[in-house]
């Protein structure tokens, strides 16, 4: 064998020896995760004369109301709801992730108060096997100021929520939108009287019914001129666009003269109970009833008051 033969021969047997073997290489932080399925809605409200409140309470859903708030028509209404992800028997714990209060910003510049946030069903706990928790909610109370200083329309904020895994010091933070719904105080204005003309009276008790619609009718004896107007009462409802709202009429109402009293029952109104107002947020409200005439009633021009109320549902 020569010297060159011996050196590739050498070579050979070291190349092997120098071969490089490239591996992967793995590694999981286990930050944990917010998974949010829906923000927080209070709804819609109707603030009053006087400041209030209005509560979402977490994990019911329900909503009520102290002082001069009142509980609005219209808008959706929703919890804010997560659930997280975690490593499983490692601790968590949840914050808030943005300082409370906060507010939430209207039309014009105005400005409603959110005083707290409510987490349920807990604050801290113990990953669970598989990682994922069980849904957790969000309620709020919102600090609310008079129909004067809080115009309608629609105010919105934010709200940062933090969980950190205790054990590693791992956080994460979701945003939640909030939002409420300011509605327009429900009004009342009258436009006409109710209206039951000349009216006369006989050896018998009678009646005069004078109906929503106008129409109006006579029994016993009582008789009713041509000469003078009849008809109902109609008072304009404003509101909120497309909402519903109840009608409360008085029993009787009394009319009164130099000569004696006549009284009115059955009062009615269309619509009767529930009203709905349309796109504009109006609706005309007509109300009438039967006035009682007694047999030989005195001579006299009779005139009274009553009152109605509207309410949103």
């Amino acid at each position: 064998m020569n010297h060159l033969t011996l050196s590739r021969f050498l070579l050979q047997l070291l190349l092997p020896i120098l071969a490089v073997t490239s591996v992967p290489a793995f590694a999981q932080a286990w930050v944990p995760i917010i998974n949010k399925y829906s923000d927080i809605n209070l709804g819609s409200l109707v603030p009053g004369a006087s400041a209030g409140t209005l509560i979402l309470t977490s994990p019911s859903g329900t909503r009520t109301t102290t002082g001069g708030a009142n509980l609005g028509a219209s808008g959706t209404v929703s919890l804010g709801t997560f659930t997280v992800l975690g490593k499983s028997g490692d601790a968590w714990s949840i914050s808030a992730g943005s300082a409370v209060p906060f507010t939430l910003t209207g039309p014009r510049g105005a400005t409603l108060t959110v005083t707290s946030v409510d987490c349920q069903p807990a604050t801290t706990g113990i990953f669970p096997a598989g990682g994922t928790t069980g849904y957790f909610y969000l309620g709020a109370t919102l600090s609310v100021g008079t129909s004067v200083s809080t115009p309608p329309g629609t105010y919105t904020g934010s709200y940062a929520l933090t969980v950190t895994d205790s054990f590693k010091g791992a956080s994460a933070t979701a945003t939640f939108a909030v939002q409420v719904q300011v509605d327009p105080v429900i009004t009342l204005s009258a436009l006409t009287g109710l209206r039951f003309g000349e009216v006369f009276t006989g050896a018998a008790p009678g009646t005069v019914v004078l109906s929503p619609s106008g129409a109006v009718s006579t029994t016993g004896g009582a008789g009713l001129s041509s000469v003078s107007p009849t008809g109902p009462a109609t008072f304009n409802v404003s509101g909120a666009a497309n909402t519903t709202y109840a009608i409360s009429l008085p029993t009787s109402i009394t009319l009164n003269a130099t000569s004696g009293t006549l009284t009115i029952s059955a009062v009615t109104s269309s619509p009767s109970l529930t009203g709905l107002l349309n796109a504009m947020g109006q609706q005309t409200l007509s109300v009438g009833g039967t006035l009682n005439v007694p047999a030989h009633q005195p001579e006299g021009d009779y005139a009274g008051t009553f009152n109605v109320t509207v309410a949103y549902n």
